[in-house]
């Protein structure tokens, strides 16, 4: 939001359930109930029209996950436990929605470039939870979480290793 825009009062009724859930809403910068109201808009204006850039959309999809964060956290401070697999996946999911947002998709190139963009941070989230079927138990909340959901992957995976055409032959 611009600081030198001028301001104008507005007037409205809200019912009291969203009022208290504005009032409650802990958003950077912002303390009175004014201030929240301006962040809420603006933050309603910037996802409407799009085109934000990535480093924009990346802190806006980091922020619409807090919530979730932060209530993880507070689970494993308490249980002492931490989960790699939900760590990688705060990490990967809001850059990939970050990418589709900001996406300026006017040509075929540009197009290719955020297929390859898309593809390379998929393919990350893919290996590093593949690296959790290194060993017996994943560090996760429940140790089997990605040997359970990866079986399929790994066939795949392996059948290519073993195609012809993966080995330089003809196919």
């Amino acid at each position: 939001m611009k600081t030198n825009a001028t301001m104008l009062p507005v007037s409205g009724r809200l019912p009291e359930d969203l009022y208290q859930w504005l009032a409650s809403l802990p958003l950077d910068g912002a303390t009175t109930f004014s201030d929240k109201l301006r962040e809420a808009i603006a933050m309603l204006k910037r996802r409407h029209d799009g085109g934000v850039d990535y480093v924009e959309a990346l802190a806006m999809h980091r922020d619409l996950a807090r919530p979730a964060r932060d209530r993880l956290a507070a689970i494993e401070h308490d249980c002492g436990a931490h989960s790699e697999v939900l760590a990688t996946l705060f990490e990967h999911i809001p850059a990939i929605g970050a990418a589709l947002q900001s996406a300026r998709l006017e040509k075929p190139e540009d197009a290719r470039a955020l297929e390859a963009q898309l593809t390379r941070r998929a393919l990350q989230l893919a290996e590093t939870l593949l690296r959790q079927m290194l060993t017996t138990e994943a560090a996760a909340y429940d140790p089997l979480v990605v040997r359970h959901n990866a079986q399929r992957l790994v066939e795949l995976a392996q059948r290519i290793s073993l195609s012809p055409s993966s080995q330089g032959g003809a196919s």
